[in-house]
């Protein structure tokens, strides 16, 4: 397979060199980018459910940069880097953040994006190097599936009339980097250990609907799977997943939605997660902790539906949908607010998806007051099946976005809060002060409901307010 990939790029790229489009872009740099600030507030029960800690509420404020750089030559070719600059909090501004060891969260300057981009002619492009991809109908960070996701390779852009499609070919992880284990000691050869493939293509059917999808595979060789000492639950990340979408409208009526399917092996692989945090090597090549953060026993899927209707300057839709078999959503799906969006909104308090399959229903009315002022409101609740058991083997993946925390026992045991319903309302107001400068206020109360079985460990049913401005321009 490995041959095959590699000489059907290097076909590629030969037959493609006589047919670069010769002309004529002007060869130079482009400089744009984005800036946050966000200030929030989150009250005493804020991610504090099942600790034995006691938290007070809290205020904070965080900020970054981001600038990209785009730089054309004669021919047409480019190359793309995104450096994100001096990102904190007020948490960490007494300490010199260029020195984390998270370099793409809080160094002074890091790239989370840096490739090279060849179009051999008008219908074909092909991209190489570090960049991030996301296949959905709605615009980054807002996706059900597969959602900026941060991956080094090859892919394609062919374009053909409407349809758009793109080919990816990406190396996950490659063990002799240090990947491994904290020795490395396992696996140093350069085997292609952790590769994932497919196709992604979209249509634009007519003005007002698009239809796409993805299909996949991911291949894990990783030796450490096969050489530790002892068994401590691994398994490969390896399977397929696919997914289809639409957007449109037709009259006042419009519909977004999407279905996706994961193979076992890899529910919760498009999460930010490792599946070895906490390994640690013994002498003799043992390795003890660690948690397997992606897979569980069954083919996990899930989806949405949000039909929705414009009546002048208000819209309503209802937001429906369903996880099952232990199947995660990207962390970008969500309310906005309290629910999932674990980038995007600050204050989130509940992935979806989280500690068993979900079955919700939303009601959102937005109403644009005038150009520049846009009021939402949200109103969800979900019914939640929770897993009995999580991991390799369990009902679902064991997840480090334990969100509400776990739950202390009498005998010193953790366990999931064996959490069965929540319900959350919320209100965004976003207000354009000037053009590529907007403001958003957001509110949010969640409230869960835990099973009684575990009130013994003085865990109780609290709601969560939380509230947070979020000042955005694009330059």
């Amino acid at each position: 397979m490995k041959k095959v990939l590699l000489t059907g790029a290097a076909l590629m790229l030969a037959s493609g060199v006589a047919s670069t489009a010769a002309a004529a872009d002007e060869p130079g740099v482009k400089i744009t980018g984005d800036a946050r600030v966000r200030m929030y507030y989150a009250d005493d029960q804020f991610r504090t459910y099942g600790t034995s800690r006691w938290q007070d509420s809290q205020t904070n404020m965080d900020s970054r940069v981001r600038v990209n750089l785009t730089g054309t030559s004669a021919g047409g070719a480019y190359a793309k880097v995104r450096l994100r600059i001096a990102e904190s909090n007020m948490g960490d501004l007494d300490t010199d953040y260029s020195n984390s060891r998270r370099t793409n969260s809080n160094s002074n300057v890091a790239a989370d994006m840096a490739y090279v981009g060849i179009p051999f002619n008008d219908q074909f492009t092909l991209e190489l190097g570090r960049y991030r991809s996301t296949y959905g109908p709605q615009p980054s960070s807002y996706n059900f599936f597969y959602d900026d996701v941060n991956l080094t390779g090859a892919r394609g852009i062919i374009k053909l009339d409407k349809v758009v499609i793109n080919p990816f070919v990406e190396w996950m992880e490659e063990a002799q980097n240090g990947d491994d284990v904290a020795s490395g000691s396992l696996d140093q050869l350069q085997d292609n250990d952790e590769i994932r493939f497919g196709v992604h293509a979209k249509a634009q059917l007519n003005k007002d609907w698009l239809i796409g999808g993805m299909i996949g595979y991911q291949m894990d060789n990783r030796n450490e799977r096969r050489t530790t000492l002892t068994d401590f639950g691994w398994q490969e990340n390896e399977g397929f997943f696919g997914s289809f979408y639409v957007n449109g409208k037709s009259g006042n009526f419009g519909l977004i939605g999407e279905i996706a399917v994961t193979d076992n092996n890899l529910n919760n692989f498009n999460s930010w997660e490792d599946d070895l945090q906490g390994v640690t090597s013994l002498p003799g090549g043992a390795v003890a902790g660690g948690v397997d953060r992606i897979g569980s026993q069954d083919t996990g899927y899930g989806g949405y539906i949000f039909p929705n209707y414009q009546i002048n300057k208000l819209n309503i839709g209802l937001n429906l949908g369903f996880t099952a078999n232990g199947f995660q959503p990207d962390g970008a799906f969500g309310d906005g607010v309290m629910l999932g969006t674990i980038d995007n909104s600050v204050i989130s308090a509940l992935r979806i998806g989280d500690y068993g399959d979900w079955l919700w229903g939303g009601l959102v009315v937005s109403y644009q007051v005038k150009e520049d002022l846009k009021l939402t409101g949200n109103f969800f609740y979900a019914d939640i099946d929770s897993w009995g058991s999580v991991g390799p083997d369990g009902d679902g993946p064991n997840t480090g976005f334990r969100s509400l925390g776990k739950t202390r026992l009498a005998n010193g045991t953790y366990v999931d809060p064996g959490l069965e319903n929540a319900w959350t309302i919320s209100a965004i107001m976003q207000y354009t002060i000037s053009k590529n400068l907007d403001l958003f206020l957001s509110a949010g109360y969640l409230k869960p409901e835990f099973d009684n079985a575990y009130n013994i460990a003085g865990l109780d049913d609290d709601g969560i307010f939380a509230a947070a401005s979020r000042l955005e321009l694009k330059f």
